[in-house]
């Protein structure tokens, strides 16, 4: 690749192929707001970026720096080169990574009026106004103020005035909400992982007996709410939990599950200074991302949480 130490905008277009990049990508005067920026090839960039708009149309791409464009960030559904974005990722319009092949990775936030996402890992959380996710794994939550849309996805949590949910979802929060009663996809199956043994099926080992992942039912799980804010105006939040299937497999005393270690080494990777080390080995960020999509396929299963307790139990330890 060639280096670059800095990048001038001297056309209304930044165009960059076998490029390493050392510095931001920053406009230092008004005019250069408006100029875009089209990755073409495999580009390293070091340093934060600025656009009006970002194209990628061929990677592999590395951006370490934080990046916001002013319109869209674009990448090529076709693209299947490793796309790698280290911090924040934000646009005042349109995040649209619908991949086909690839596999695109995000290490931090992702902000925008608009959010699609395809064959996406997210470390962080997604806030937009409208958010849909397809084949997803988002650590954080999806935070959508009008719309959602999670197709065979694993989140930590949601919250949006409208959902739609359908395929495989998971969740790895006990509870998620919305405004108005969840939409439900036909062929939707939806589980918790909350109680599954993670750290388990990570090193490829058995499972904990009293551990296993929880099926969730968006009409049976769901609480409403009401709620009012500071002007003692009052609104109802649907929450669908499975906290009180939780409050029983505690009961159970599943023990520790170390699931935490798991979602802390993948929701802050690249921003830990060491990775976690347990008694079977270490947890590598990139084999924790590997692990939700092995799920989401059906390549790992993990066992359904089947125990059950007396009424007279629950009464002796919550009474």
């Amino acid at each position: 690749m060639n280096t670059l130490k800095t990048v001038n905008f001297n056309e209304n277009k930044i165009v960059l192929s076998s490029n390493l990049v050392q510095s931001d990508i920053l406009p230092s005067m008004a005019k250069e707001l408006g100029r875009d920026i089209s990755v073409e090839g495999e580009t390293h960039i070091k340093g934060a970026v600025y656009a009006r708009n970002l194209y990628v149309t061929a990677g592999p791409l590395t951006i370490e720096g934080a990046v916001f464009a002013q319109g869209e960030i674009h990448i090529k559904p076709e693209t299947r080169d490793a796309i790698l974005f280290h911090k924040a990722v934000g646009a005042s319009g349109t995040i649209a990574c619908l991949l086909t092949g690839g596999r695109a990775v995000f290490r931090g936030d992702v902000t925008a009026r608009k959010a699609s996402f395809r064959n996406c890992y997210i470390s962080g959380s997604v806030m937009a106004d409208e958010i849909d996710l397809d084949n997803c794994v988002v650590m954080g939550g999806a935070f959508a103020t009008s719309r959602l849309s999670i197709r065979r996805s694993v989140v930590g949590t949601f919250n949006a005035p409208g959902v739609l949910l359908a395929d495989r979802v998971f969740l790895l929060m006990p509870s998620a909400y919305s405004v108005e009663p969840v939409t439900a996809g036909p062929d939707l199956a939806m589980w918790n992982l909350t109680t599954a043994d993670l750290a388990a099926l990570y090193f490829g080992k058995e499972e904990s007996p009293k551990s296993g992942k929880i099926r969730m039912d968006p009409k049976g799980d769901t609480v409403e709410v009401q709620l009012k804010d500071a002007d003692d105006n009052h609104f109802t939040v649907r929450s669908i939990s499975v906290a009180g299937k939780v409050m029983m497999a505690d009961l159970l005393d599943i023990g520790e599950l170390r699931n935490h270690f798991i979602l802390k080494a993948g929701s802050l990777t690249g921003h830990l200074s060491k990775t976690f080390q347990l008694d079977e080995g270490e947890l590598l960020p990139e084999k924790v991302e590997e692990l939700f999509f092995r799920i989401l396929s059906g390549q790992v299963e993990p066992r359904d949480l089947d125990q059950s307790v007396s009424f007279d139990d629950l009464r002796a330890k919550y009474a």
